[in-house]
């Protein structure tokens, strides 16, 4: 069985096809997801979806660091507790803060510095809301690796996934050297072929570290890349199965370690 530890299915091109992307998660064998929001808007989404999928559906609730990049810094501690409210309010709900962190990718021209303090500001505050909560932090990190280690480790979080991996084996190592509660999730990106990087450390780390995701709509896997313009949870499997080549353990094991992984750092009971 898999578990789909990092979507948006309430997106733009999933939404309107709730009961097609469950019929489809059965028969891929895909049985659990959470669902991530992106902003309060979105993470109310998020939450109307978890609820109305069931129990074996979940959702967390965070500012994505593009999508909170232009407002001002000193706004971040408001529009936390706005999000620190929601997350009290859905504790039958919520496995998760974030997704939240760094992404100096998509920054805008002239206003790079001050997006990134931004940024930072954000994360910190999430980060703070994580440990405050008992909840893990979902971390997204873009072309900043150096800052997302450091504020981690500045923060005192222990519990945190980087997820859709896009680092080298360095950084994941950093990351375990600071902290054995550390996971690694991995998306459709790991089956690219460019992703020498991604693949190296999906085969380096420690199995029980390892989680994987879609991250839908985004990033279909390559197996179904030429036939799908849209990603969706179903869309797991593929991922899963492109690890089992990555892993020399036998692949039942694989699936299985990673199931057991992902219901570990959420606190979900299996």
């Amino acid at each position: 069985m898999i578990f789909d530890t990092h979507c948006h299915g309430y997106w733009h091109g999933l939404k309107h096809r709730q009961t097609e992307m469950l019929d489809n998660m059965r028969a891929m064998g895909v049985v659990r997801s959470v669902h991530i929001g992106t902003d309060i808007d979105k993470s109310l989404e998020a939450l109307s979806l978890a609820r109305a999928w069931g129990s074996d559906t979940w959702y967390a609730a965070g500012f994505h660091p593009t999508g909170c990049q232009n407002l001002p810094p000193l706004s971040a501690a408001e529009h936390i507790r706005e999000l620190e409210k929601l997350a009290q309010n859905s504790r039958d709900k919520i496995v998760g803060i974030g997704e939240t962190g760094l992404d100096y990718f998509h920054l805008t021209r002239g206003h790079k510095e001050t997006q990134k303090q931004t940024q930072r500001e954000f994360f910190r505050h999430q980060a703070e809301l994580s440990l405050r909560l008992d909840l893990p932090l979902i971390v997204h990190t873009r072309d900043a690796a150096a800052d997302t280690i450091s504020i981690l480790k500045e923060s005192g979080i222990r519990r945190a996934v980087i997820h859709c991996y896009s680092e080298n084996p360095k950084f994941a190592r950093e990351l375990l050297n600071f902290s054995d509660e550390i996971y690694f999730s991995f998306s459709g990106m790991l089956t690219y072929q460019k992703s020498t990087a991604v693949q190296d450390t999906a085969r380096e780390l420690r199995l029980d570290r390892i989680l994987v995701e879609t991250d839908a709509p985004f990033l279909v896997p390559q197996a179904v890349r030429n036939v799908y313009k849209i990603n969706e949870p179903a869309f797991t499997r593929h991922v899963m199965d492109f690890l089992k080549t990555l892993r020399s353990e036998p692949g039942d094991v694989v699936e299985q370690t990673v199931w057991k992984n992902s219901h570990r750092f959420l606190r979900i009971a299996e």
